[in-house]
């Protein structure tokens, strides 16, 4: 049965078992974790001994750190066994040579890894890759040949057109003029049109509420030929993605002035790149996002009395830009291509926003995909099923890339065995999102062993993230599809934002995420069954209903993200 249920580690082990020692390179035993584990009462009196006794606290954690370096240097990796009782095995298990090579993929991405360097070339060599833009384009021949240098086959980009392409020229400035002048930190939103020559100009109407948009018509000679103001409050709590769709386009349909939003908590002089178009289309009038401060303010000024704006920027757009998607193999060795389950897809967006150089979102996803080509290919041994590394463009304005590919590719969906996303920056790994695909859980549940010892095991049922980036479009047609479940902390505070930059990037970590989100794919390439089933239509979209998305998945395809199933 589907179910959707909040994020929680859905594996855990009964009391007094033990679950099989993943000795990877470079892991460290924990034996005092065991002995808490053997006896929870034992586990309570060490607890208190070494608390309250500082030297023998001391003298206790010494030995402990040597027996871990005694045990850790004197166990080989391919003797590992379960301390006592195992847990059950699941049905499908790994094989021992998958296991072997498994081992082998997590110690060269951790020992000779490459992808904070991939990471550092692409962020601080090439820097932000709006969609459409020169800096894009350079990082579509860079990606291709790192790709071809390191021997994998099939290279080739795959093209889509986008209406528009978009960066600003000048940047934004604008002034309270009434009831008095005030400097306001703006910035031009995303594929929104230069401002006429000298600015726009023109009272405010703030929107206290814009969903449902029944509300919204009630102000529509208020809205009409105004500059509208709206913000998170607006929506009179977390908007759901279908009600900001349906906001965003009831809003440009009344037919403003210009708009200027606040979202988030992005206090002024901070810009979170946004857009309020999708599909590389060009706004109908000019939007600005405008500083949390400034928008608090204006908001005490209206309640006085009216208030008067102007600001101006200028915007460098293209009409109907072609934009590239990356692709390259490593062929399988068994699976036939084009039979039934024999790719699975790891892919990333390569587009990134302006204010910073997108080391995080996405450049991480980017040199994730390209060192797991670089291990997969240094083992000398391909996986059963062809990997396919894919590189989306446009998926800030969109999901452009990978609905693009979808629809281009839609009658090899069969061929698609599994469809693994990173898109969540570099924090440490927990595990991976089904998606809603509740069956996916059962499929994981033998790989999940080769995860335990980087700390990986975990399932999470949330769907926050399921129309968010490139995994959707395959989601919506029915095929098996992850995306890196990671802590995301420190990720939220920069992302579209100046201080996504590479010195935000911690290589221990980077690599983790990389060591889990390799280790699952080659996994489940080289698996004798195929992952999960392929869903139905039907089945899909009774998913989404009982995972409460089903607004969100009309929305989705009213505004061209997601294929209409």
């Amino acid at each position: 049965m589907t179910t959707c249920t909040p994020a929680t580690g859905n594996h855990t082990s009964t009391s007094l078992e033990f679950q099989p020692l993943e000795l990877l390179p470079g892991a460290l035993l924990r034996p005092l974790d065991a002995v808490q584990q053997l006896h929870p009462l034992l586990s309570a009196r060490i607890d208190i001994t070494v608390n309250r006794v500082p030297h023998f606290r001391r003298v206790f954690w010494s030995l402990i750190r040597m027996l871990t370096r005694i045990i850790s240097l004197s166990i080989p990796a391919a003797l590992a066994v379960p301390l006592l009782a195992q847990t059950s095995k699941p049905a499908n298990t790994v094989s021992e040579p998958t296991r072997t090579a498994v081992r082998e993929l997590i110690g060269s991405i951790l020992v000779d890894g490459k992808a904070y360097e991939y990471d550092r070339e692409l962020a601080d060599g090439i820097g932000p890759r709006i969609t459409g833009s020169a800096n894009y384009d350079r990082a579509v021949a860079w990606s291709m040949e790192q790709f071809r240098s390191l021997g994998l086959t099939n290279v080739h980009t795959e093209s889509f057109t986008s209406p528009a392409s978009w960066e600003p020229e000048v940047a934004a400035t604008g002034t309270i003029l009434e009831p008095r002048k005030q400097t306001l930190h703006i910035y031009s939103a995303g594929w929104s049109p230069s401002t006429p020559a000298g600015g726009v100009e023109g009272n405010v109407v703030y929107l206290p509420r814009v969903f449902p948009t029944s509300e919204l018509d009630a102000e529509k000679d208020k809205i009409a030929d105004s500059i509208v103001l709206f913000d998170n409050q607006s929506f009179g709590g977390p908007p759901t993605f279908d009600a900001i769709v349906q906001a965003t386009l009831r809003v440009h349909a009344l037919h403003p002035r210009a708009v200027i939003f606040t979202f988030g908590l992005n206090g002024n002089g901070t810009q979170n790149a946004l857009m309020l178009t999708s599909g590389g289309q060009i706004s109908d009038m000019p939007v600005a996002q405008l500083g949390l401060e400034d928008d608090l303010l204006i908001k005490r000024m209206l309640d006085k009395g009216p208030v008067t704006v102007q600001f101006s920027f200028k915007n460098r757009i293209r009409r109907n830009v072609e934009v590239q998607n990356v692709v390259a193999e490593i062929p399988g060795r068994d699976v036939s291509p084009g039979s039934p389950s024999s790719v699975v897809v790891v892919g990333a967006h390569l587009d990134s926003w302006h204010p910073g150089t997108g080391a995080q979102d996405n450049g991480t996803g980017i040199a994730s995909i390209l060192e797991i080509a670089r291990a997969v290919q240094s083992l000398g041994r391909p996986p059963r099923r062809t990997l396919r590394f894919v590189l989306f463009g446009g998926e800030e304005e969109g999901l452009m890339g990978s609905h693009a590919y979808v629809e281009r590719h839609k009658a090899e969906m069969p061929s698609l065995d599994a469809v693994l996303i990173s898109d969540t920056g570099s924090q440490r790994a927990t595990g991976w999102y089904v998606m809603g695909r509740e069956d996916e859980k059962d499929a994981l549940a033998a790989i999940e062993p080769l995860l335990t010892g980087l700390g990986a095991d975990q399932t999470s049922s949330d769907t926050d993230f399921l129309f968010r980036s490139d995994h959707a479009g395959f989601n919506v047609l029915g095929v098996p599809t992850l995306m890196l479940w990671n802590s995301m902390d420190r990720y939220e505070t920069l992302v579209h934002q100046a201080s996504d930059t590479f010195d935000s990037v911690v290589r221990s970590e980077l690599d983790q995420t990389v060591a889990v989100t390799g280790s699952t794919a080659y996994a489940i390439a080289d698996a004798p069954q195929p992952f999960a089933a392929h869903l139905s239509h039907a089945a899909v979209a009774d998913m989404f209903k009982k995972c409460n998305v089903a607004a969100d998945f009309n929305s989705a395809k009213v505004i061209g993200w997601v294929p209409s199933n």
